[in-house]
């Protein structure tokens, strides 16, 4: 019997809770720092993903021009790593207090 890492079960159980409607959110927000890199992806906070739009909450106006400035390229790697198909990405300057850590 081959045995599962640990945490498999905690992002199943994640996908589960969060539902079918909600997939597309739960991959990227496992994939994001992935997709970013680990100093843009703790400046920043996944928020919702609407109409294949991904809302992304930064910390200040010079991580979002970062973002900004890849913006093509942030697509074009979700598409490519993740398998999701977005439209557009709109950064927007938020509160930090509200990340959400995977």
């Amino acid at each position: 019997m081959e045995l599962a890492r640990p945490g498999n079960a905690w992002q199943q159980l994640v996908f589960r809770l969060a539902g079918e409607d909600k997939h597309d959110f739960v991959v990227l927000a496992f994939g994001w720092k992935k997709i970013v890199g680990k100093l843009l992806a703790e400046r920043t906070s996944l928020q919702k993903v609407d109409n294949q739009v991904l809302f992304v909450s930064v910390t200040n106006n010079v991580w979002m021009q970062e973002l900004v400035l890849r913006k093509a390229q942030i697509l074009e790697d979700i598409a490519k790593i993740l398998k999701i198909k977005l439209a557009d990405v709109v950064f927007f300057i938020g509160k930090e207090d509200r990340k959400i850590r995977i």
